[in-house]
């Protein structure tokens, strides 16, 4: 087996991961980058908003605290949601000073949108609905001049390293199309692999967001918080035939409402209309859905400048236009899907898991900066703020002891059990759409608790570890969290809202 060393370890390629690899290998730590599929796989690079920071005279950080606790809906860690705005401030106007490429008018001046929950126009964009892809390519850029980054494409963490005393040391990874076993061992690891949306049947995510990070983490020793907080994004494209994809709120931003089958405008006398928390906004498309039966509502730009719209907007209306749809007659099919999950692995404010040598940033991250509800466009912030802060811990901690990794079975990996692990993945995915979407209440979440109970977790002792049962067991393992958290907080809140117990506004 090929074993390496390397300073620090990052499992995950979006933002937070390459945000962290650039940070580490510009302060000359020898850095890995492992990822499932290839650099631009993952929710980061698909991302349609933006990034939330302070960066206009007129703006205050004070101002960017009080919208993200307020959308938080109390439950925000006041102290990380300081950090995230002041720090994200600085790292933001860090990357512009680099060359990131956010949009600007025709003076030469930052565009800065509105988006649901901010008192004011302060998310910064990259050529209209790819900020994800601009800022993904934008870091790629950065490391393909860093000899100290080492990137592995198409590998699979089989299980995270540890010492005798519990240390996470590295990783056993899988390694391209003939799955060649690898050990890395690292001073440190930084998990981002983003989040576990993609256990939803009706997901905004690419299918490798599974938690497959919470998994690893949890398999560790580390604690899982906050696991009942999964946001669902109001507008995502609706298709009777299942294709689902993300309209970004920048649209609602630039002007679309939404109206109902019979094309009315339903969110007019709301605070905040169609820029409302988004928890309020998909609960009233999903409350117009039931009170009308049917399974969408519209996202209406027929009034708008659609020049304009097409110069702003232009890939993402292309995907509209392919499936069908024309703007200009008709109102684009949505309905709320999973999107972002707040819950993921506990970590400090240095983003450090409690484990040692394990770190951990982005979605995969439970830093309690979010509370109940993730304020539009501090997710991509988030990323950055937290992967720096775990390098700046990393460099003034001694390295966890790599090298000294406790032995394992050996791996391998049988691929026919991928349709295994496929229709189980299925079975749950719809349990969990239905019983613990959205809306939630006692006799739904009994319901998916006995149900996901049926599938084993766990890792039984000395069996060598097969990489598609181990994932089966660690997603059987994971959504029985989720519902059992769900059912834990019987208390109606954000994002978590209960159809037997009334909201909780603070």
């Amino acid at each position: 087996m090929a074993i390496q060393q390397t300073d620090l370890l990052i499992v995950g390629s979006g933002a937070a991961g390459l945000y962290g690899a650039w940070c580490a290998a510009r302060v000359g730590l020898t850095v890995t980058v492992v990822t499932r599929g290839v650099l631009r796989s993952g929710s980061s690079y698909w991302a349609q908003g933006g990034i939330a920071a302070v960066t206009a005279p007129e703006d205050r950080l004070a101002d960017h605290v009080a919208d993200t606790v307020a959308a938080g809906r109390g439950l925000c860690d006041t102290e990380r949601v300081q950090i995230l705005v002041e720090e994200g401030a600085t790292h933001v106007a860090g990357l512009i000073a680099a060359g990131m490429a956010f949009d600007r008018d025709a003076g030469g001046a930052l565009q800065r949108g509105l988006e649901g929950g901010h008192g004011t126009h302060r998310v910064l964009h990259a050529k209209g609905a790819e900020t994800g892809r601009v800022l993904t390519e934008f870091l790629e850029a950065r490391l393909a001049g860093c000899d100290n980054v080492t990137i592995i494409e198409r590998a699979d963490v089989l299980a995270l390293l540890q010492s005798e005393h519990g240390a996470v040391v590295g990783a056993e990874l899988l390694c391209g199309p003939e799955h060649a076993p690898r050990r890395l061992h690292a001073g440190a690891t930084l998990l981002a692999t983003g989040g576990y949306a993609g256990l939803f049947a009706r997901s905004t995510n690419p299918p490798g967001a599974n938690g497959t990070g919470l998994m690893l983490a949890a398999e560790a020793g580390a604690r899982l918080a906050d696991l009942e907080f999964v946001q669902f994004h109001p507008t995502a494209f609706y298709d009777p035939g299942g294709q689902t994809f993300l309209l970004t709120e920048a649209l609602r931003g630039a002007g679309a409402t939404l109206v109902d089958a019979r094309g009315q405008r339903f969110l007019a006398d709301t605070p905040g209309a169609e820029l409302a928390p988004r928890d309020v906004v998909a609960a009233a498309i999903h409350a117009q859905c039931a009170a009308q039966d049917v399974p969408c509502m519209g996202l209406d730009l027929r009034h708008l400048n659609h020049r304009a719209l097409s110069a702003e907007f232009d890939s993402l209306l292309a995907r509209v236009a392919g499936a069908g749809i024309d703007i200009t007659t008709t109102p684009i099919p949505v309905a709320p899907a999973a999107h972002y999950c707040i819950g993921g692995v506990a970590t400090d404010a240095m983003a450090h898991s409690g484990i040692d040598g394990l770190y951990v940033a982005g979605e995969t991250a439970a830093t309690g900066g979010h509370g109940a509800n993730r304020l539009a466009s501090n997710s991509l912030l988030e990323c950055l703020v937290f992967a720096a802060r775990a390098v700046r811990d990393l460099a003034g901690r001694a390295p966890a002891g790599a090298g000294q990794a406790m032995p394992r079975p050996r791996a391998y990996r049988d691929a026919a059990r991928a349709d295994c692990q496929a229709r189980r993945s299925a079975v749950r995915a719809d349990i969990l759409m239905a019983d613990v979407g959205l809306l939630r209440d006692a006799p739904g979440l009994a319901r998916a608790e006995a149900a996901l109970a049926k599938t084993p977790t766990g890792w039984p002792p000395g069996r060598a570890r097969e990489y598609y049962d181990w994932l089966d067991r660690g997603t059987a393992d994971l959504s029985q969290r989720i519902a059992g958290a769900a059912a834990a907080r019987s208390q109606s809140l954000g994002v978590h809202r209960r159809r037997d117990h009334a909201l909780v506004d603070d």
